[in-house]
């Protein structure tokens, strides 16, 4: 009985390894048992990441739990290391966060006195350590490497601000880093002179992540000469750290020729006058093709009106545009005309020659019409994603319905995500209206948009929604910036909550929807095909029998 060969593509290591990188988990240490090069490549993807200490601890030595301290059976010696290095030098990704239950401090101490090579996971490109004080951190220069290219990482605690010495040691064992996150929790004045010295020490750093009010006039104007830096962001919440608005109160980066060569993503937090004179300034980096701007500051549609023409005419290359214009104050409820944004505000958006995605955030509602709503999706066929203020918090005057999707659906065959502020009522929409589904949309997102008749609503977007569109509903106010912002009043509250029980029922009645109406269409295409076939066959039998198909049966 002949034995089945296994096909030569199992052999070619590359393709293999995509093979059983779609393999679960648990199953990869039964393909290391099948044969050797099957072995190595499983390992490989067993070890790329480890998530926690735990598991790399326990490959060099088992070790005992005496209530939140570790410790070693014994010293490991050389043939633990020889062991471990198998694994070890697998090892691409380690991220940890350290736990106050746990003590590791003792295990790592003795790996660090008993390492027969200096890099401990040589192949280590990335690495997440998250700590809460300063032993610790100090701690993580064990895993450094020349070859560690992206480093997520806390700050020193902050009664221990006066450890930012750490960050020459990240210099030093780190130097060629592309990629920096930093986590800091607190304000920006108490650690700017090390971050400043961080990135002086870091020339090949492409991508830098901080917390929201860090991105201050010193370190934009420090990031501004660096060759490399092509990202500079924020990021919002506790995780990352919260800092102090009045840290970029003025925003005035100083630039000097040749500033920001590589730079093509930017985030920034400060007012829209800053940002204008920022963006008019010589050398100021126009090539940009990603920005996001946040303020805090009540600022006029004209405001945004003048900025939207300059961004149009200097930063020709501009793909996305972010705008957050997230000033809220606690007790707000009257809806003042005069402050909201208009078709007109927006208008220029039709000039950029390249921009694909527009954000607009704004307490009080887009003031635009229908007919001014089909004139941007008829004048925007590349729009690939629009969100156009659709969770605003003074919330009771509309302007928009259902009607809204139509024109998207219609001419914007690109579009992935949508987001609209509107009244769902079905009864403003006619029973013979034909309605032409969404090419590509994947998220449509109501914010706190109002919707009655929820089974109504859902059964109008399951004529427009593919079947993989998700309803998006609620508020992301709350989630990032100053006090004023997180923290909305009871009856705001309330009100969104209100809004979000039929949203929510429309949500789950959807994809049912959507499924019956794609067997419908299925159905109907496959009738309206068989009756084509039937036509054809008819034409081709009065052919072959010289028929006219206009003559009669009757014989006479």
């Amino acid at each position: 009985m002949s034995v089945m060969q296994p096909h030569r593509v199992l052999f070619i290591p590359e393709l293999l390894g995509i093979i059983l990188s779609f393999v679960d988990e648990d199953d990869h240490v039964n393909n290391a048992c099948v044969c050797k090069q099957w072995s190595e490549i499983a390992l490989d993807i067993i070890w790329k990441e480890v998530d926690g200490l735990s598991r790399l601890l326990t490959l060099l030595r088992p070790y005992t739990i005496t209530g939140r301290y570790n410790f070693f059976d014994g010293l490991p010696d050389s043939r633990d290391w020889t062991r471990f290095q198998r694994y070890a030098n697998r090892v691409r990704i380690l991220r940890f966060q350290q736990d106050r239950d746990i003590d590791y401090s003792g295990l790592l101490d003795d790996m660090a006195r008993t390492r027969t090579t200096l890099d401990m996971l040589p192949n280590l490109h990335t690495l997440e350590w998250i700590y809460e004080d300063v032993e610790c951190m100090e701690r993580a220069t064990l895993f450094m490497h020349q070859r560690l290219r992206r480093l997520v990482i806390s700050a020193p605690p902050v009664r221990h601000k006066d450890k930012v010495s750490f960050f020459l040691d990240v210099c030093v064992r780190a130097p060629h880093l592309h990629s920096l996150d930093l986590r800091v929790p607190y304000r920006v004045q108490h650690i700017e002179t090390a971050i400043l010295e961080l990135l002086r020490g870091l020339p090949d750093l492409k991508t830098i992540i901080l917390p929201e009010f860090f991105l201050t006039s010193s370190i934009v104007s420090e990031l501004s000469r660096m060759k490399h830096i092509n990202i500079v962001q924020f990021e919002y919440g506790r995780e990352q750290g919260f800092g102090e608005e009045k840290d970029v109160d003025i925003f005035a980066p100083v630039l000097e020729e040749g500033a920001f060569p590589a730079l093509w993503d930017l985030a920034v937090t400060a007012r829209i006058e800053h940002v204008m004179r920022f963006m008019n300034a010589d050398f100021a980096p126009i090539n940009l093709t990603s920005l996001y701007i946040n303020t805090y500051v009540e600022h006029e549609p004209e405001e945004l009106h003048t900025l939207l023409v300059m961004l149009s005419e200097r930063c020709r290359g501009l793909s996305e545009l972010y705008i957050l214009l997230a000033h809220y104050v606690a007790g707000e409820s009257e809806l003042v005309p005069a402050k909201q944004i208009t078709f007109n505000t927006l208008a220029p958006l039709l000039s950029f020659p390249n921009l694909s995605t527009f954000q607009v955030m704004h307490k009080y509602p887009v003031n635009i019409t229908l007919e001014e709503i089909e004139e941007l999706a008829c004048r925007w066929p590349s729009l690939e994603s629009l969100t156009l203020n659709e969770e605003p918090l003074i919330m009771h005057d509309f302007t928009l319905d259902l009607r809204a999707l139509i024109p998207f659906a219609l001419h914007c065959p690109k579009l992935r995500r949508l987001g609209l502020f509107i009244d769902a009522n079905p009864s403003n929409i006619s029973p013979t209206l034909e309605l032409k589904p969404f090419a590509a949309l994947c998220f449509l997102s109501v914010g706190t948009s109002r919707a009655q008749d929820p089974e109504a609503v859902a059964a109008f977007l399951s004529h427009l929604c593919p079947p993989k569109c998700k309803l998006e509903v609620g508020v992301t106010w709350t989630s990032f910036g100053v006090r004023s912002c997180r923290l909305l009043d009871d009856y705001l509250r309330v009100e969104i909550t209100k809004r979000f029980h039929p949203w929510k029922s429309a949500r789950d009645i959807l994809p049912i929807l959507i499924q019956l109406r794609r067997e419908e269409r299925e159905k109907s295409r496959a009738l309206q095909e068989e009756v084509e076939d039937l036509r054809t066959r008819t034409r081709l039998l009065m052919d072959k029998t010289d028929i006219k198909a206009n003559d009669s049966c009757i014989v006479t």
